[in-house]
């Protein structure tokens, strides 16, 4: 008779390794479910033939280490909606470039960014000769047109394509239910020249401040709002002067705002995102290169993906005035650091910042020696010491807090952080004033915004300051914990 064998329990390291197994399998058959959905909801997907308008990613990028750009637009357009439905009141259907950013995926570092391009610029128009609002290449050309238009112009690949039109950005806005956004004052959507008499153009109304969840249709009217007014403390209605840029910034605000709530709700599970894919797929068109597999790959690669490290970018531009057209006019120059980024440029590149150094004669030259051998060439302005105000100060504009910070951390000189009004793109500039003497009864110096210095030239961009939050355009306070 064969002797009983007392069985025991299994040690700590054993039920380890079978619960890691366990996960393992879990993840790997969770991987293969959602790809295989992904792979039968494809077919469903309406696909848009791009190959000869598209880039090819270049040759030998593997799966992790690919840098891509997808052209995102947003057409305004409603044929998608039912005939009752009341955005539909005046319009036959129209599909306009209402929204065109360019999404760039860098999947060496996991770094994303995004470049919105105003539909107002004012640029040549691939295969035509002749110079337009750039939103015209996609009405006259389709995509095609508009992806030319944007490598010629800007030296720009576009290697993917997606369209949202206004049934597919509701639909994405109902996979995630709603969307909290907070609203210092009361806000509308109202354009005081419309004819023949004043009225909203896209019915978006918040007549009261604080946190609100925006539902698929408020959604759409507030990132649509061109004419966007606030109320002040007197209750008079006040528009904003940034009219199509204001939009953009509120665009951008809201799509890191999306990122977010779809990640709170759980779309690193594989079986949640399915769900998400499945409620947002509708009325959306992609090109035929953006297989289900790519869209895996990179939802892996993104998975731990903080919405908050979301790079956003405004293509740099003035108002200026075309025969009767009011448009904005490409500013090449300042855009140059923002294009490298686009270009594949990794995204510490040095010549994706635009440096200005203002110091004071014989101070800085430690600061200047560090960016110079990391690559930096700054441009030098001397300051006079007199009206210099003391310290370290990194300043950049309503884009360039990223750039701002990764020039900061090249000083290490506990430099303050400033935004300031004219400075486009990710230009920065790098004030230098009397440094205080190293001790223990040495007080650190205290930096006044805005405060004159006496520097000329380029150092007119310096203006009217805020604080480090608000210059990274995130929510500070009531507004942070609306989410």
């Amino acid at each position: 008779m064969t002797p009983l064998v007392e069985r025991r329990g299994r040690t700590w390291l054993q039920r380890g390794v079978i619960a890691l197994n366990v996960v393992l399998i879990a993840a790997t058959l969770a991987s293969a479910l959602l790809l295989d959905y992904a792979y039968g909801r494809a077919a469903s997907i309406n696909r848009v033939a791009l190959d000869r308008s598209l880039t090819d990613v270049p040759p030998g990028q593997e799966p992790g280490e690919r840098v891509m750009n997808i052209l995102l637009v947003g057409s305004d357009s409603s044929a998608g909606l039912d005939e009752d439905d009341p955005i539909q009141i005046g319009r036959q259907g129209e599909r306009f470039g209402d929204v065109i950013i360019i999404a760039h995926i860098d999947e060496r570092t996991g770094g994303m960014a995004l470049l919105s391009l105003p539909r107002d610029l004012w640029v040549e128009i691939a295969d035509t000769g002749r110079e337009a609002r750039i939103n015209r290449a996609f009405v006259d050309g389709g995509p095609a047109a508009l992806i030319e238009t944007i490598e010629n112009q800007f030296d720009v690949p576009i290697h993917h394509y997606v369209n949202v039109d206004f049934a597919g950005f509701r639909g994405l806005v109902a996979a995630i239910d709603s969307v909290d956004v907070y609203f210092e004052t009361p806000a509308r959507d109202w354009n005081v020249n419309a004819r023949p008499e004043p009225r909203s153009q896209t019915g978006f109304l918040m007549p009261v401040a604080g946190c609100h969840s925006l539902d698929p249709e408020t959604a759409l009217a507030y990132v649509r709002s061109r004419y966007y007014q606030t109320q002040n403390e007197d209750g008079e209605w006040v528009t904003d002067p940034t009219s199509d840029l204001g939009r953009i910034r509120r665009q951008q605000d809201f799509l890191r705002r999306v990122l977010k709530r779809a990640i709170d709700m759980g779309a690193r599970n594989p079986f949640v995102l399915r769900d998400l894919i499945d409620t947002g797929l509708e009325n959306v068109a992609i090109d035929e290169r953006l297989t289900p597999q790519l869209l895996l790959d990179l939802g892996m690669a993104y998975r731990s993906f903080d919405p908050a490290q979301l790079q956003t970018y405004s293509f740099p531009a003035v108002d200026g005035r075309v025969g009767r057209n009011q448009v904005l006019l490409p500013q090449f120059d300042e855009a140059e650091p923002v294009l490298e980024l686009f270009r594949g440029a990794p995204f510490d590149d040095p010549s994706t910042v635009d440096l200005m150094v203002h110091r004071v004669a014989g101070e800085g030259d430690d600061q200047l020696q560090a960016l110079r051998s990391r690559g930096y060439r700054p441009e030098v302005t001397e300051l006079t010491a007199a009206s210099a105000t003391p310290g370290l100060v990194v300043r950049h504009g309503p884009d360039g807090r990223h750039a701002a910070l990764q020039v900061a951390d090249v000083i290490d000189g506990g430099a303050s952080i400033e935004q300031v009004d004219g400075l486009l793109g990710r230009s920065v500039v790098v004030r230098i004033g009397p440094m205080p003497v190293a001790g223990p009864d040495i007080a650190a110096p205290t930096l006044e915004d805005g405060a004159a210095d006496g520097a000329t030239g380029s150092d007119a961009a310096d203006g009217a300051t805020s604080s480090d939050a608000e210059a990274a355009g995130e929510p500070t306070g009531e507004l942070a914990s609306c989410g």
